[in-house]
């Protein structure tokens, strides 16, 4: 079982029934920012809600906007995507995302494929983080 952030895209296919997002037995999460995202397109909110529902909610805050910061001026990564990057990075999850070239700029992140999301062997003698616990790394 892994501790994912799933990014907007990953969401945005499985809406639009291009590609099922199947989270397996991972903890799922997703930033304050896709909720964002998701808002902004032509899907109901109450759709939105309801597949957001059974995960976990991550905020932005300061710890989130000052690394999202400093990983935009690095990196010129957008500024929703520094957030999402940054979130991933304070929260010690990895990164569902298609959108690899988007991301890959940002060198401590951890980016899964989404076809691998449900499929993740739990890693020998690896213990994980507990949900919403933040391992603080420097930039």
């Amino acid at each position: 079982m892994a501790d994912l952030l799933v990014d907007t895209d990953v969401f945005i296919d499985h809406l639009r029934g291009a590609r099922e997002f199947k989270p397996g037995r991972n903890r799922v999460h997703y930033s304050i920012i896709t909720r964002c995202e998701l808002l902004s397109g032509d899907v109901g909110s109450a759709l939105v809600q309801r597949l957001l529902d059974p995960f976990r909610e991550l905020a932005v805050d300061r710890g989130v906007a000052e690394r999202a910061g400093r990983i935009r001026r690095e990196t010129g990564v957008a500024t929703p995507d520094a957030l999402i990057a940054a979130t991933a990075i304070e929260y010690d999850l990895a990164l569902v995302t298609r959108n690899r070239k988007h991301f890959e700029p940002v060198k401590q992140l951890r980016l899964r494929d989404p076809g691998r999301a449900a499929a993740t062997p739990p890693a020998a003698g690896r213990r994980s983080a507990r949900p919403g616990t933040r391992r603080r790394q420097s930039p």
